[in-house]
């Protein structure tokens, strides 16, 4: 008897076959969703496995079995379509081409869409949701095809392979999964992670920054500073931690949804402290500067000539945001005048940590050294940290501190930013960019600094000085400290002294090295007895020195490179330095300790005592400061030119208003 079958409307199967054959297969359309019409069996097919089984079933051709293939395609019911190559399409996955019939391959829409979400790395961690996701999907797959000569309706059978995605609940749940196992939560310095993939171990492995390091022949060698070290990933059993200094969050995170993370942040606040009063009253360049770091996010470095008020400057930032603070100081007597100035101004009782004191409370001045011996136990206490004197933070370490403390907010206060040793991008690193940088004139003006009168002295070296300099070759440091203690510097030193106490002046002579000072202050205390003051390392009781000075009691301190940081003397009015290096901001610390403004003081000077035909004229030039002071008189003297230069002072000092 005829049997007949119509296909998606299109392709008509004519058999003939005996009753019980006929049986068996009409039972069996009827299961496939066929149905009789009263002339012949009817039914659509949207899958290419349930053609394999009608093949079977009805015993179709090649032919047959092209044609219907081909009306899935031209109709794209079943979301897919056909291609007749598959130059340009090696990325897609073998399992959705289902077939190839007569020189087509059949690419399933939908297939592609399932394994998208199963395997994408990139878009998975951006989507906000299921839809958005498959939208994402759709939108690839679409590119993939739009220049290809395809067979069938693409964007027809585009939709039916998005809606059967939207629809298919365990393709959504995969979503889900995957997802939660992408999801990265960062908090304020760490991350939290399911699995660390390779891309973004490799990303934390290349955090490096330059890092310059002196050995012990002045040579400057640059290292790479990791900023995430091993010990700083640590690995549980379903979840990874991973560490990192607070300051670069902002590159964390990049790193996380470049390597395709979803990146929950954990909300944080800063915790709050009361402050009793707030008696600051700043002027309007020191106004400025605090504007500036509030602008740019409580971040960033704050460059101030010395005299300049960093230290109001950063009592105000703290008046404002009023969180629990740390600032760090290089130095003892530092850290007393902090802790002073809080209770003054702001009526705050700080903790100290260092020097004698082991105290941390809600706003602690710690010394460097200190905080760094503590650092695991206060790490996390602070919200706002201020940098004394910054660009000593880049040392190997202060920069452990700057590194491991959690506190987001960075206030860093410096004169000289500008390091010899290349590392003031370490300041900037972990503490912001330069915000602001005060001009002098506008110090002058305020009142709060004097302009200075500059003068070079040039001695020569002895015979026996000559001859040891000339064996010395071109080691720099050796034929630096030959020069520096040229001994007829101190026939130089001691006139000048004299001259500037007896027009009332106080005077700090610099020096490089102990015995130098020791021997210029046996030999002052000699001419001018008690007057005198030394402070080396060496010195116990410093306080009490500036002190005495402060109030008369000593008219000269002799003094080495331990008063170059951080040293409050706001009435002394004359600068010599017998000795130093190159640094320019070791001359600027040298020249801010005699700028600061005073009743009836206008002018501030500065001698220098320079060994001639020696290295030490090319440091002089190294170190001459433009810029950071005003300079109303610079001039040479030789020494046999001292009389001269002491009568020049003499009749031309301003140092008193008449």
């Amino acid at each position: 008897m005829l049997f007949r079958v119509v296909i998606n409307n299109e392709v008509e199967v004519r058999r003939s076959w005996d009753w019980d054959r006929v049986s068996r297969v009409k039972d069996r359309l009827k299961e496939l969703g066929f149905r009789w019409n009263g002339e012949y069996w009817s039914g659509k097919v949207y899958s290419l496995s349930l053609i394999r089984e009608l093949k079977e079933l009805l015993d179709l051709t090649g032919d047959e079995v092209n044609r219907i293939t081909r009306s899935i395609i031209i109709n794209s019911a079943g979301g897919a379509i056909g291609v007749e190559s598959l130059e340009g399409l090696e990325l897609i996955p073998s399992d959705c081409i289902l077939s190839e019939e007569g020189g087509l391959y059949v690419i399933s829409l939908s297939c592609l869409i399932r394994e998208f979400v199963k395997g994408d790395r990139k878009y998975i961690g951006s989507a906000s949701s299921f839809e958005e996701y498959i939208d994402k999907a759709v939108e690839i797959i679409r590119n993939q095809f739009i220049n290809k000569p395809v067979v069938g309706d693409l964007e027809l059978a585009i939709r039916r392979a998005r809606d059967f995605a939207l629809s298919n609940d365990k393709l959504r749940a995969v979503f889900t999964r995957r997802v939660e196992w992408w999801t990265a939560r960062l908090g304020l310095d760490t991350v939290e992670l399911h699995f660390l993939s390779k891309e973004f171990y490799e990303g934390l492995r290349n955090l490096t920054v330059p890092y310059y390091v002196v050995d012990k022949e002045g040579n400057l060698n640059k290292h790479d500073l990791r900023l995430i070290r091993k010990d700083d990933v640590v690995k549980g059993e379903d979840r990874v931690v991973v560490r990192f200094p607070v300051f670069i969050r902002d590159t964390i995170k990049e790193l996380l949804v470049k390597g395709g993370y979803r990146v929950v942040e954990l909300p944080w606040a800063p915790r709050t402290i009361q402050v009793p009063k707030d008696e600051i009253r700043l002027l309007p360049f020191q106004e400025r500067a605090v504007g500036k770091w509030l602008e740019a996010g409580k971040r960033g470095t704050v460059v101030v000539p010395t005299g300049g008020g960093k230290t109001f400057i950063a009592l105000k930032a703290l008046a404002l945001v009023k969180v629990p603070t740390i600032i760090l100081v290089i130095t003892e007597e530092l850290m007393n005048q902090w802790h002073e100035r809080l209770m003054k101004y702001l009526g705050i009782n700080a903790g100290r940590l260092g020097g004698g004191f082991d105290d941390v409370r809600e706003v602690t001045v710690a010394i460097y050294n200190s905080a760094v011996n503590r650092i695991a136990s206060i790490s996390d206490k602070f919200d706002l940290a201020i940098f004394d004197e910054a660009h000593h933070v880049p040392a190997d370490t202060f920069k452990e501190v700057a590194f491991k403390l959690r506190a987001p907010y960075r206030l860093a206060l410096s004169a000289t930013p500008k390091r010899n040793d290349n590392n003031e991008h370490l300041i900037f690193l972990s503490s912001g960019d330069i915000v602001y940088q005060a001009d002098y004139r506008d110090m002058v003006e305020a009142r709060l600094v004097v302009p200075i009168r500059h003068f070079r002295i040039y001695v020569d070296l002895t015979l026996e000085e000559r001859r040891n300099y000339e064996r010395a070759g071109d080691n720099a440091i050796v034929l630096r400290n030959i020069a520096s203690t040229a001994s007829t510097k101190l026939s130089v030193v001691v006139p000048i002294v004299k001259s500037e106490v007896n027009i009332g002046s106080k005077v700090i002579v610099f020096t490089q090295f102990i015995k130098q000072a020791e021997e210029l202050y046996k030999v002052l205390r000699d001419e001018l007895g008690s007057i005198v003051a030394l402070i080396t390392s060496k010195t116990g009781d410093r306080d009490s020195i500036f002190r005495a000075f402060a109030r008369g009691v000593y008219k000269v301190i002799v003094t080495t490179t331990v008063l170059d940081e951080g040293i409050d003397v706001p009435d002394a009015d004359v600068a010599i330095i017998m000795s130093g290096t190159g640094s320019q901001r070791q001359m600027i610390q040298r020249v801010g300790r005699v700028v600061r403004a005073t009743n009836g003081k206008v002018e501030a000077r500065v001698y220098e005592i320079v060994t001639r035909n020696t290295i030490e004229e090319a440091l002089s030039e190294e170190r001459h400061v433009k810029g950071e002071v005003l300079e109303v008189e610079c001039r040479r003297y030789l020494a046999g030119e001292l009389q001269r230069l002491i009568n020049h002072i003499m009749s031309t000092t301003s140092l008193f208003k008449s």
